[in-house]
């Protein structure tokens, strides 16, 4: 036999068998690394298994023809899983030669890349896409939840250069006129033109951030932010001692659990014999400071839920605590507030709270425009609530101001440019107490005079006239940036007004976020 075969037993053995045919099958075995691992059983059906089963054929009974032959069959599988295993090796080269030309795996984005459907001639679509993205991302935050129409419509919509802001709310055209003006004021400075925001592409991405930022806050509000808005929420209760009662967590389980625990609190009516059920806003408890079941002009959109939702949108989960006792906390990380610049209380962050109160007690189970379960006009409540709050900006009405110090005074006790037209109760007090300082030292420098002008030969210099500290009280006229802010007709959008609103030709420049 040549060299390059391989029997497994000689041909000697073969004519020849031993009398202990234990030792053969133990040959055979040692031989073809087939002994069996105890610890790593091989599943039925393997080549290893079927030689051991041959070689269990062995037996001292048999005769040596049928050892002969019992052998020449465990040559032959032995052959036949080497070659197995020769064509294995071969296909795992060609495996691994593949994977090394296969291409670097891509970045992870977007589950829609709107990108690879912009013109050729738009330049970086990538990185437009991800900022129009961010500004949908901040209309659900500080201007609407819900858009008029459908969003490519809105984009392909040219601004109306003779738009009157004070007729928003009086139709529906102008309402889109409205909403145009804030979704131009969100977009980046390069995406506003008409002839960029126009493309189907680009209202796709504003569409994927708005509609990201409302499953984002359903999130939050719902679910790791719930517990530190409760804390701060509490209902009347008449016939409780003391009459305010806490909001139980069990509650929030299911649908069913929060219609029968909040449906009241939320404005629900029942049905009487000639109208069908519906909820009122007038009568939602929670979008109220204090309610005792007759509605207050002065208490209304001052809820402890609206404004701990607010909390927990810009600061995040923890944002609610300590909220109503000046302790709420700007956290550190990345949070909405920061990431937007958010300085001040705006009328679209107002009503959006208060709107999002609602359906957190609602039976309603998604954020989208009519409840689902309540039949509740979410959109309807956001232009009702903006309207009514624009209508007191415009006429310049006390509780709208009282409004907007209400929630600075909470959320950014720090802002010198509130909507109510006064700074914050911290920034009067610093202020009196800087007039108060800068008249002290100025008295201090006047009484004090050289030894020079003291002699009798040399007549002191004329003291100068020193202001007088000034009493800094709600009737003080504010500062210049201020009345400016408060007499612009642009208040509905509060970052025109801040950062101007320049006129070119007949076309509304805005000047970027």
């Amino acid at each position: 036999m040549g060299s390059n075969a391989e029997p497994v037993i000689s041909p000697q053995r073969l004519l020849h068998p031993p009398q202990n045919v234990s030792t053969l099958v133990s040959t055979v075995n040692d031989r073809h690394g087939l002994q069996r691992r105890a610890e790593s059983p091989t599943p039925p059906g393997t080549p290893h298994n079927e030689l051991v089963e041959l070689t269990q054929l062995l037996t001292p009974r048999k005769s040596p023809g049928r050892v002969r032959q019992i052998c020449l069959d465990i040559q032959a599988h032995g052959n036949e899983a080497a070659e197995a295993h020769s064509a294995m090796k071969h296909k795992l080269v060609d495996v691994t030669n593949q994977l090394g030309n296969a291409p670097a795996p891509r970045k992870r984005c977007h589950r829609h890349a709107r990108a690879n459907e912009a013109p050729d001639d738009v330049e970086n679509p990538n990185t437009l896409e991800e900022r129009v993205r961010l500004a949908g991302r901040h209309h659900a935050i500080e201007y609407g939840l819900y858009l008029h129409i459908d969003t490519a419509q809105l984009f392909a919509t040219p601004l109306n250069p003779n738009f009157d802001e004070d007729t928003e709310f009086d139709m529906e055209e102008s309402r889109i006129q409205g909403q145009l003006g804030d979704v131009i004021l969100a977009l980046p400075e390069d995406a506003r033109d008409i002839s960029v925001r126009k493309h189907l592409w680009l209202a796709k991405c504003f569409d994927d951030g708005l509609s990201g930022m409302l499953g984002s806050i359903h999130t939050r509000i719902r679910g790791n932010g719930l517990v530190n808005i409760l804390r701060n929420v509490k209902f009347f209760e008449p016939s409780a001692d003391p009459p305010e009662i806490s909001v139980k967590l069990d509650n929030f389980d299911s649908s069913a659990s929060r219609f029968n625990a909040f449906a009241a609190r939320i404005g629900y009516q029942a049905a009487t014999g000639d109208v069908d059920a519906f909820y009122s806003p007038l009568k939602a408890e929670i979008i109220y400071e204090k309610y005792n079941g007759t509605p207050d002009v002065d208490k209304v959109f001052r809820g402890a839920a609206p404004l701990s939702i607010a909390a927990s949108i810009l600061r995040g989960p923890s944002g609610p605590k300590g909220l109503f006792k000046g302790e709420s906390k700007l956290p550190c990380a990345n949070c909405i507030q920061r990431k937007y610049r958010i300085k001040r209380m705006m009328p679209g962050l107002i009503v959006n709270s208060n709107v999002l109160a609602i359906w957190l007690f609602s039976a309603d189970t998604t954020l989208v425009a009519t409840g689902d379960q309540t039949n509740i006009d979410y959109h309807l409540l956001s232009v009702t609530f903006m309207w009514q709050i624009c209508e007191g900006l415009r006429d310049g009405a006390d509780w709208t101001k009282e409004l907007f110090r209400y929630w600075d005074g909470l959320l950014f006790p720090n802002a010198d440019d509130s909507l109510g037209e006064l700074p914050s109760a911290n920034r009067q007090a610093v202020r009196v107490e800087v007039e108060v300082m800068d008249a002290l030292f100025k008295a201090a420098t006047a009484s004090r005079a050289s030894p020079r002008a003291l002699s009798p030969s040399h007549t002191p210099p004329p003291v100068p006239s020193t202001s007088q500290p000034r009493a800094l009280s709600p009737s003080r006229t504010p500062p210049t940036s201020v009345i400016n802010l408060a007499a612009r007709s642009l208040r509905r959008r509060p970052f025109a007004a801040i950062r101007s609103f320049p006129v070119v030709g007949s076309a509304a420049v805005v000047c970027g976020l």
